[in-house]
């Protein structure tokens, strides 16, 4: 039946009077009820937001392992950033700097037995970076204070160099077997460099991609310059004849670095008609991205190309490998996210690129450790083999 609005008046006051007459303690246990509700849902969000630390740990950990089995590595990456770079904030001596820099030469390449397993813990690259930003400086207060514009030249390549090349050392210092000389690695950045510029420019020449930067455009643009640079890579990995990853992840910086240096330094050179400032601007933004683009593509290429290969001699069907599909798919699908036109906020797809990019350089540096303990075990058995037989 319909309650009509006098009997729903009369229920009010019915329901009011009934509400006097509960004992004055009830206020008192309804509060406790409250709180006990309160403390049980604290609790379960609690519980919910350790499930979801726990989930997404899980998730983590199964997806660096499945792409490390990819690289010859089936371990959960387990890395500790703060221990890593620990050494940065470290007063060292000038002896020290030295030790690094004389790495790779022939009376001071560790035999296999002495090489470490355990994460690189570099500091040289910070040194580095800082003496840089500090010559950078120093041009900028050239240019913008006295006004004098031959300083110009020097904020140009300068500031090309000041991120890149720091993280180009850091890949020197992270490669355990220090087998290969800082003239080496200089080699590779500066003709490598240059190299893979002609070459992604010769394939632009078969593959033409408009000024207009779409999402197709920017796939093709990814396509081209990583496979530009790959070739590269993959020459100076067949002139070195090496297997290991950890080379590999370098020789691939090193191309990557010196591609980047130069066409940032192209980069700010063309907008030197626009005014001081906006050059200014322009070197800002090609320095800070400069952590993680070109240098980080181009080491996971590297990296790639070792692990097809293993010790046999590159051949162009290893290109059609799983792993280097993989890998490679991986650089040019973040160098062509890189450059779509989909976010509003670049920075912040810029940063996220960064994070993914070295992510599968961690991955593959994890690789490439593993591979050492790897080939510790086999020289070691072939040693007792040798040992048994000349018993025998």
């Amino acid at each position: 039946m319909k309650d009509y609005p006098e009997n729903q008046e009369v229920h009010a006051q019915k329901d009011a009077s009934q509400q006097s007459e509960q004992p004055l303690d009830a206020p008192q246990s309804h509060t406790k009820e409250q709180h006990h509700q309160d403390t049980e849902t604290i609790e379960q969000k609690t519980i919910d937001n350790i499930s979801l630390t726990q989930e997404f740990k899980n998730l983590f950990n199964n997806t660096t392992r499945s792409i490390g089995k990819l690289a010859g590595n089936d371990e959960v990456l387990k890395i500790n950033l703060a221990d890593m770079f620990s050494e940065v904030f470290k007063p060292h001596t000038k002896q020290e700097m030295d030790e690094v820099f004389i790495a790779g030469t022939e009376y001071t390449t560790p035999q296999l037995d002495e090489v470490s397993k355990e994460w690189a813990k570099p500091f040289l690259f910070s040194r580095i970076f800082l003496g840089l930003a500090t010559v950078f400086a120093l041009l900028w207060i050239m240019v913008a204070f006295f006004g004098n514009p031959n300083g110009i030249g020097g904020l140009i390549f300068i500031g090309a160099l000041t991120v890149p090349l720091p993280v180009l050392i850091f890949f020197f210092e992270s490669n355990a077997f220090k087998n290969m000389s800082i003239a080496i690695v200089f080699k590779i950045f500066f003709i490598g460099g240059v190299l893979s510029l002609i070459s992604t420019l010769t394939l632009y020449e078969f593959v033409p991609v408009s000024d207009d930067i779409t999402i197709f455009s920017a796939i093709l643009i990814g396509i081209v310059e990583e496979m530009g640079k790959a070739i590269v890579t993959i020459y100076f990995i067949q002139r070195m004849n090496t297997y290991k990853i950890l080379n590999g992840l370098l020789i691939g910086a090193a191309v990557g670095t010196g591609f980047e240096v130069f066409e940032s330094a192209g980069y700010i050179f063309r907008f030197i008609p626009e005014g001081f400032d906006v050059m200014t601007q322009v070197i800002w933004l090609r320095a800070w991205t400069g952590i993680g683009s070109h240098n980080v593509w181009t080491a996971i290429v590297g990296a790639a190309v070792v692990i097809t290969k293993g010790s046999q001699k590159f051949n162009w069907a290893h290109l059609a490998d799983k792993r280097f599909l993989f890998f490679f798919g991986a650089a040019v699908t973040l160098h062509a996210v890189w450059d779509m036109p989909i976010a509003e906020d670049g920075i912040l797809k810029s940063i996220l690129l960064i994070t993914l990019g070295w992510l599968l350089t961690f991955i593959l540096m994890k690789a490439g450790l593993s591979q050492v303990t790897q080939l510790q075990m086999e020289a070691m058995k072939m040693n007792e083999t040798h040992q048994t037989q000349a018993q025998e």
